[in-house]
């Protein structure tokens, strides 16, 4: 899943207004950012097999970042420093769950790869195996969250999710990266640039 997690984001706009979008756009691919990190790095590991319908990507072994559990830790410990930052509870708790949603958001998506603790059985309802109904439950997912935007009527609003059709677009008609490496590279630069401009575009 790439552009469907951004639903929480608009999701948790909706619930806690003063918690800024950019912060929120962090939070609900900070799992993705972390495992691309890792992934970089060698503490996890991933290939690509171009034969799969709709998605290249093989994990193969992401216990720290896509284990509920760690998805967990990683949404405690987002909570806490927006906690101490803008000194909400419920601004905290908002973050906690958009970060808590991408492993939610991933089960129906994935082929088998996901994990309660990082270990045991493997869980994903491999949507992605059904690239018209991968790509269709994205979009609408997106689009259902963003009309619960308070100021979705806003330009620069508008921008924001035009931007977001426009990148998952692009992710189901471009060829994938030739190795993990670029993809991971890619998608780091892609998160990053999204959550910056959000940050350019909402209001003060």
């Amino acid at each position: 899943m790439l552009a469907g997690h951004y639903a929480a984001s608009f999701a948790g706009k909706r619930a806690e207004p003063r918690v800024p979008l950019w912060v929120l756009f962090l939070a609900a691919q900070l799992v993705d950012i972390l495992w691309a990190v890792f992934v970089l790095v060698g503490v996890e590991r991933a290939s690509l097999d171009f034969s799969l319908p709709s998605n290249a990507l093989v994990a193969e072994y992401m216990p720290y970042t896509h284990s509920l559990l760690g998805t967990a830790v990683i949404a405690t410990i987002a909570a806490l420093v927006v906690w101490r930052w803008l000194g909400s509870w419920r601004g905290a708790l908002v973050v906690g769950l958009v970060v808590t949603s991408h492993w939610f958001l991933d089960l129906p998506m994935h082929r088998p790869d996901l994990t309660l603790t990082g270990a045991g059985p493997k869980l994903g309802w491999q949507l992605w195996n059904y690239p018209l109904l991968a790509h269709g439950f994205e979009l609408g997912v997106l689009m259902l969250s963003w009309l619960l935007l308070p100021d979705r009527r806003r330009g620069w609003a508008v921008i924001l999710l035009l931007v977001l059709v426009v990148v998952q677009l692009y992710a189901i008609l471009a060829p994938p990266p030739p190795t993990v490496t670029q993809m991971v590279l890619s998608l780091l630069v892609v998160y990053l640039a999204i959550v910056g401009l959000a940050a350019w575009l909402e209001p003060r």
